[in-house]
């Protein structure tokens, strides 16, 4: 036999030896993954017991929100945490609840007294704020007030929720003109960042 012929049968063993290996972790594989999808047949997990366990544990665990309040001329933050809701617009009613009931929100006359009736979310990312005055009469409070007064509420709803855009302000349960005698309450309102300290 040639020395070219011997030399060419070497290396057809050899490309036979590595085309056997590559076929039998091929064939490892395939193995391997029909053996998973029938085990996964045969033994179900609990899917849907597994997702209201994961929904019941994350309505437990309470919601991280930013409160926007009016303090020295300005907008000022701080974070808060509310209970957990079914959806964002019982999430955004706890929200705006919370605003009202933090400690700062009595301090300012335009806040103070007013209380939240309702809160609606449209699917065109339009939340209505129904609010209630209370008993108050006149509030004596400047146009600059008045405006941080509006722009906390309008703020802490869009900056907490992706689902809110804009907000329309009501008044038991229709359109106002003013809360405080300055600003107009007739049109939708749009985040004001520029009003927060820096």
């Amino acid at each position: 036999m040639s020395e070219r012929t011997d030399r060419s049968i070497r290396g057809s063993r050899q490309l036979i030896s590595v085309v056997i290996i590559i076929a039998v972790i091929v064939a490892s594989g395939v193995w391997l993954l029909w053996l998973r999808m029938n085990s996964s047949d045969t033994a179900p997990m609990p899917v849907e017991q597994d997702r209201q366990l994961a929904q019941r544990l994350l309505r437990d665990e309470p919601f991280s929100i930013t409160l926007f309040y009016p303090n020295e001329g300005m907008l000022a933050t701080e974070s808060a945490v509310v209970k957990r809701q079914p959806d964002a617009q019982s999430l955004a009613r706890a929200t705006i609840a919370a605003l009202f009931e933090d400690r700062r929100a009595p301090l300012e006359p335009v806040l103070r007294d007013i209380r939240l009736r309702e809160l609606y979310l449209d699917g065109s990312g339009m939340a209505y704020v129904d609010l209630t005055l209370g008993s108050r009469k006149d509030v004596r409070a400047s146009a600059w007030e008045e405006q941080l007064a509006i722009y906390s509420l309008v703020n802490t709803l869009v900056q907490n929720f992706q689902e809110i855009k804009q907000v329309v302000l009501l008044v038991d349960g229709g359109e106002t003109q003013t809360l405080a005698g300055h600003m107009d309450l007739s049109r939708t309102f749009t985040k004001r960042m520029d009003l927060v300290k820096q």
